[in-house]
């Protein structure tokens, strides 16, 4: 939410800036309601020409989850600690024990992985299937993302269908008209292009930016996981994959505590001692 204020905070500031510059004894000169239904309209209806309806409806019905940063689809650190925990009951051969432990995972690719381990598949297998598994998690992201590029280019061109439409009904009554009037007519059409390039630049093309940020975030999650089932597969041990996971990155809360140094009533001679050495 506070990442939503600033962003409201400075698209008011932006707003109010754009109207003093243009007109600052007209406060309502940027509105034109027939030009924002001529784009939002027209950029709609190309994009449900484009993909199909029901994948646009359900990304207009995640907007508002979009903008506000809906959480990751991935529990990052618990997978993790969950893969070391079952990469070391495959290595000890605590295979009931492995099988109620994958009942837990949520995460796709860990608990298909880790099946597939258990009914012995070859590597090339487990990383072929497991492949086709990311690219299935990753596509709607990835779909959603398109379409937002999609209406970021439809949108100025139906912003410059909304002015040529008002030009022309300006040509029309160019000779019933003062020169005043067909100044007003000119600013109210070119309002239209301006809508489209605020659609597109400051909406569509942020989100599809932050959604391809976030896909990215993923696949390069989902990488890790089957880097790690690669390793699980030919029983490497968890502290390997442990280093595997930390040279990715990973947070350092997997790792074991560090144990705390236990100090002997004896330990105070120590230096003493050390220094009796030749």
């Amino acid at each position: 939410m506070r990442i939503l204020s600033v962003f409201n905070l400075t698209l008011l500031m932006l707003l109010v800036s754009v109207v003093i510059l243009i007109s600052p004894s007209h406060l309502f000169a940027l509105i034109n309601i027939p030009g924002l239904l001529v784009v939002l309209g027209g950029t709609l209806c190309a994009v449900l020409l484009s993909k199909p309806q029901h994948k646009v409806l359900q990304l207009i019905r995640e907007l508002p989850d979009i903008i506000k940063g809906q959480p990751a689809e991935f529990n990052g650190l618990a997978e993790f600690k969950q893969l070391l925990r079952c990469a070391h009951l495959y290595r000890s051969g605590q295979v009931r024990l492995l099988e109620q432990e994958i009942k837990l995972a949520q995460q796709p690719i860990l608990l298909k992985g880790v099946q597939l381990i258990l009914d012995r598949c070859s590597l090339d297998d487990v990383t072929n299937i497991l492949r086709k598994e990311r690219a299935r998690l990753l596509l709607s992201n990835q779909e959603k993302s398109q379409i937002l590029r999609l209406m970021s280019s439809y949108a100025p061109a139906f912003g410059m269908l909304g002015t040529l439409l008002g030009m022309i009904h300006m040509l029309y009554g160019l000779g019933e008209v003062g020169l005043e009037q067909v100044g007003v007519t000119m600013g109210f059409a070119l309002l239209t292009t301006l809508y489209g390039l605020v659609v597109a630049n400051l909406a569509c093309k942020p989100l599809a930016i932050k959604l391809e940020n976030r896909t990215a975030e993923h696949a390069a999650h989902l990488n890790t996981l089957m880097e790690g089932l690669a390793m699980m597969h030919e029983k490497t041990h968890p502290m390997v994959i442990r280093d595997m996971l930390e040279a990715h990155g990973i947070p350092e809360a997997i790792a074991p505590a560090p144990r705390k140094k236990v100090k002997s009533r004896f330990s105070k001679f120590l230096p003493l001692a050390a220094s009796h050495v030749d």
